[in-house]
């Protein structure tokens, strides 16, 4: 099988969205995304798992080689390289703090400068790790401040579905109710349903709350058709009052 050529490996890397195992990190105000080097690395496996790195430094006064290059100021750079098949790309990156600025050197107590400690200096090889695999195409565009590779379509991104943001709903118009146009059968029968209820109240009939609301309601509407009903159904309570006057009539 012969070695992927640059073009393919580019190719390849970039085109895989790597934003479901992006994290986010606040700097002040601006929001960065960023890859941890193990889901980088899990990435790059996948599909050339015969790639090498080696770490590159700087051999000191003192003959000690070490994977870090020390400046005059007490801060330092790690750098890699990443070889896949024929293809090596190389990276670089100082030793930083939790600002993204440089760790500079401070003086031990015998008087020797002293540069990052090793926490620093592993955290910062990790991270070049991950920019020398985006020299190779594999979240680059998380460096330019994308979220997405900018070749791949929203139906290729493979993400927790996102909940749609609920429509607020337009506020209904109240309907302004028509003027109501009293019929002359309207208004004669809205005058007899108030004078026979009148009647009966003083007979000592009391309505219930269901027909006091039917009678405000055909009042209000001026519904002919629920007008002569109730006036139908008042008529036949006025009987027993009838009969009842009646006999106190006669008892007179």
């Amino acid at each position: 099988m012969s070695s992927p050529t640059a073009g393919d490996i580019w190719n390849t890397l970039s085109a895989i969205d790597v934003s479901k195992h992006t994290e986010k990190r606040r700097q002040g105000s601006i929001e960065l995304s960023y890859l941890s080097w193990a889901n980088a690395w899990a990435y790059a496996m996948a599909h050339y798992p015969e790639l090498t790195v080696k770490w590159h430094g700087m051999t000191d006064k003192d003959g000690v080689t070490r994977d870090i290059t020390t400046y005059e100021d007490g801060s330092c750079s790690v750098c890699c390289s990443i070889t896949i098949g024929e293809v090596k790309r190389e990276m670089w990156l100082p030793v930083m703090d939790y600002r993204n600025n440089a760790i500079v050197g401070s003086v031990g107590p015998d008087g020797r400068p002293m540069g990052p400690d090793a926490r620093a200096i592993s955290d910062a090889k990790q991270r070049c790790l991950v920019k020398c695999l985006a020299a190779y195409g594999l979240g680059h565009y998380l460096y330019s401040g994308e979220d997405v590779p900018p070749n791949i379509s929203v139906e290729q991104i493979v993400e927790a579905p996102v909940k749609p943001k609920k429509k607020k709903k337009a506020a209904k118009k109240k309907k302004k109710k028509e003027p109501v146009v009293e019929s002359p059968d309207a208004g004669a029968l809205k005058d007899e349903l108030i004078a026979l209820t009148h009647k009966l109240n003083n007979g000592g009939w009391t309505p219930d709350d269901a027909t006091k609301a039917q009678i405000k309601s055909a009042v209000t509407d001026l519904d002919v058709e629920a007008l002569t009903s109730l006036i139908k159904t008042l008529q036949e309570a006025e009987k027993p009052l009838l009969l009842i006057n009646d006999d106190t009539k006669e008892d007179n």
